[in-house]
């Protein structure tokens, strides 16, 4: 089918003058918020978080997650997604219990240009209940030099669920001066790891 942006209907739609100056301030200022961060981690702490949310009638997640996003570069840098050459496994063996969850960043894929880290989290309150875990988690390393982070897949159900994440530049072989975190994201993909096909142009039926 072919078609240009000429050919597409006409969608009724109460945008106004009013709406399109709002929207450019906001434009505006997501550009200069990303301009910034320098795709560092620039983020309120809970106290602000807090007073926000109850300021703009908003969840405290949704701000965190709404802020995460401007702290990602425009241009990341391309992760390549099929590493050609495994050079070996780092074990980062690190744990953590927060409330009914427990958080273990078991181990790292080591290529020439990114690592891979694995994550794996479990619901450690036993009970009948049947429980579905949604991640809406990103990883954050810290170290010496600037690292970016790119989830690539979850899976798993219940109680149990495994997440990976695409670190480049490589994580070094000594993880001394390395810090993990974990912060509000956007929600990750359960299941089987498909070539995803993004359809979001306007599509007209005569």
């Amino acid at each position: 089918m072919g078609w240009s942006r000429s050919q597409l209907r006409v969608i009724p739609s109460d945008y106004n003058a009013e709406a399109e100056a709002i929207d450019r301030q906001l434009l505006e200022l997501v550009k200069q918020r990303k301009v910034l961060a320098a795709g560092k981690q620039l983020a309120p702490g809970m106290e602000i978080l807090d007073r926000w949310a109850a300021e703009f009638e908003m969840e405290p997640v949704e701000i965190s997650v709404l802020l995460n996003n401007f702290n990602k570069k425009a241009m990341l840098r391309h992760f390549n997604p099929e590493p050609k050459l495994l050079q070996g496994v780092l074990p980062i063996m690190k744990r953590t219990v927060d409330g009914e969850f427990e958080y273990m960043l078991s181990h790292a894929m080591q290529y020439e240009e990114n690592s891979i880290v694995t994550l794996e989290i479990q619901y450690l309150k036993s009970s009948d209940e049947r429980v579905h875990i949604q991640p809406a988690l990103d990883l954050v390393v810290l170290g010496a030099e600037p690292y970016e982070v790119s989830t690539t897949r979850s899976g798993g159900g219940g109680s149990e669920i495994q997440m990976q994440f695409i670190v480049s530049p490589p994580l070094p072989e000594d993880l001394s001066a390395i810090e993990f975190s974990l912060v509000p994201g956007e929600e990750s993909f359960m299941g089987p790891s498909y070539r995803e096909i993004k359809l979001d142009k306007q599509v007209d039926f005569y």
